[in-house]
């Protein structure tokens, strides 16, 4: 009995092995063929493009810097959605509100604008992030056969990544994530993919939710290593009301007049 258990046991950690180095194995080729080397040589990069959203096509731009600071602004008729990770706090300016203050983020939303805010993505340093990691095996995904790899927060969220297992490039990721007491799953799509500097980047990001379109992304430009001042990602201070019978302060207007005036000259 005890030589039995035993061989189960064997057997066990025999399979576990296995499925650890295949998980390795399909990650090695999966950041050579990226270009994940390529990535940690770049300290910022900025993407522009287009966002399709509920029919209406708006100009975007994301501003990333090492180690994780993000900032996504959107123009929206006139006014700008603005969503900031500066590596701690998360803030965001949703203008359909009806202010243009912008909010600090808390539970959930911290987490999703930290995790947006990853340079290098989810997969890789996974163990360093928090993440457990399973190669749950392949599946079909619209004809392609694919790698599905299950990565398992500590808060208990889920994120399954499929990888073509001939190209080698993230096809699909789908979150399942705890928000109160629901469960809430939604689908990102990955496709026209090109080659910046060495690395295979996608072009095209469409959200689902229930299998409908959310919000589609397209990328027209990539750059890496701009120039991005830490400012950028600062939280602005919350612009105090004026108190009734107060006056503006004069003095600054005269002081703005004045280095217009200058400029005009100039």
């Amino acid at each position: 009995m005890k030589k039995t258990i035993a061989l189960l046991f064997g057997l066990f950690i025999s399979v576990l092995l296995i499925q650890a180095q295949d998980l390795q194995e399909v990650l090695d080729t999966y950041f050579e063929t990226i270009g994940q080397e390529k990535y940690l040589e770049h300290g910022t990069m900025v993407a522009k493009g287009k966002s399709i959203q509920q029919g209406m096509e708006t100009d975007f731009v994301i501003y990333q810097k090492r180690p994780d600071s993000f900032r996504l602004e959107v123009d929206i008729q006139g006014t700008q959605l603005i969503q900031v990770y500066d590596g701690e706090k998360a803030w965001m300016v949703a203008p359909w509100t009806g202010s243009l203050d912008p909010v600090e983020m808390s539970g959930w939303q911290l987490d999703a604008f930290a995790r947006q805010a990853d340079f290098d993505g989810m997969l890789y340093n996974y163990e360093k992030k928090g993440y457990e990691a399973e190669l749950v095996g392949t599946e079909d995904m619209e004809g392609t056969e694919v790698f599905k790899i299950k990565l398992t927060g500590d808060d208990g969220n889920v994120f399954y990544h499929f990888i073509d297992s001939e190209n080698f490039v993230l096809l699909k990721t789908t979150t399942k994530m705890k928000i109160g007491d629901s469960e809430v799953e939604s689908d990102t799509y990955f496709s026209n993919y090109n080659e910046k500097d060495g690395i295979i980047i996608p072009y095209s990001i469409e959200s689902r939710s229930n299998g409908q379109t959310v919000s589609q992304i397209n990328i027209e430009e990539v750059m890496f290593d701009e120039e991005i001042d830490d400012s950028k990602f600062m939280m602005p201070e919350k612009e105090e009301p004026m108190q009734e019978g107060e006056e503006p302060d004069k003095k600054e207007d005269q002081e703005e007049i004045e280095e217009e005036e200058d400029e005009e000259e100039k």
